[in-house]
């Protein structure tokens, strides 16, 4: 019987892979519980690096400050865990919400497969489940669900219980869990603090300028796509615009309070600023503090 072609990456991945790999060449360890035990290459010291890694007669030889990167340890299980709701359907600037929320979990994603690792994933308030397997092609395997799973304004809300059930399972081994959602629904919190006494947690947190500030349009009627609720706002009016923005800041504020509460390690990526970058220094500082022991 002729074997059916393997799944392949999604086109929009490609731009991302590219400067991911120039990026985070060699930080996929960053996304580990640490930075592992066995030695690898020396090279120059940087600022953050462990000073228990620096090899004396490397330095001296050198009259450099050299330190010995270390080889991350591999066959980690990890869950990706995307939010398909109705307000991720939302966006003003470069994309929607979930369209980053794929670029994202795609770029996870590969740093994770590429350093061997297992990978599942859960679609919030979507149809999908894959259980965790390594290797590129399982990845595209995981990215296409994703890929079809459109959150139609009004459709579905995620469930923070049901998401998180697989990753809570007794059945799965410990390892990593990464949420990429908004975290509107005010449960998230709670879940992701039971769900990090099994497991390392990173929330990446999606949002998009216009939930932010209003424009002065006149008067307008706001609809939450997942509730149904409509409420008339008259947009022209200087103070309810400050208002607003002055609500909206602490609310998201207090959200990654919340979520830091819960001893989530938190990153902020939006859909009007380039987020590989973003990504990138978040990953590369919890690298840091990972080499060193701490969250």
């Amino acid at each position: 019987m002729r074997r059916a072609a393997p799944p392949r990456l999604p086109k929009s991945l490609i731009p991302v892979t590219r400067r991911i790999s120039g990026l985070l060449h060699g930080d996929y360890s960053g996304l580990l519980h640490r930075a592992g035990s066995e030695l690898g290459d020396i090279r120059r010291y940087t600022d953050g690096d462990d000073v228990r890694l620096i090899d004396w007669p490397a330095t001296a030889r050198t009259n450099e400050t050299q330190v010995h990167d270390t080889i991350a340890d591999h066959e980690l299980e990890v869950w990706l865990v995307v939010d398909a709701s109705a307000s991720m359907s939302f966006g003003t600037a470069r994309s929607t919400k979930y369209r980053l929320a794929l670029d994202a979990a795609g770029a996870i994603g590969l740093l994770i497969v590429q350093s061997g690792n297992r990978l599942g994933c859960v679609v919030a308030g979507g149809k999908g489940r894959i259980m965790p397997k390594s290797g590129t092609d399982h990845l595209a395997a995981v990215l296409a669900p994703l890929e079809r799973s459109t959150a139609e304004p009004g459709s579905t809300t995620a469930d923070p219980v049901a998401a998180l059930a697989m990753p809570m399972s007794p059945r799965t081994r410990r390892g990593l869990v990464v949420v990429v959602s908004d975290f509107l629904d005010a449960a998230w919190p709670a879940e992701l603090s039971r769900l990090g006494r099994r497991h390392d947690v990173i929330a990446v947190v999606v949002s998009d300028p216009r939930e932010f500030t209003l424009p002065d349009v006149g008067v307008i009627d706001l609809e939450d796509v997942e509730t149904g609720r409509v409420a008339t706002v008259d947009t022209s009016r200087a103070d309810v615009r400050t208002r607003f923005a002055e609500s909206s800041a602490r609310t998201f504020a207090a959200r990654l309070v919340s979520l830091r509460a819960a001893r989530a390690d938190v990153v902020d990526l939006r859909t009007d600023a380039d987020w590989v970058p973003v990504l990138a220094g978040f990953l590369r500082s919890r690298k840091r503090r990972l080499a060193v022991g701490s969250r």
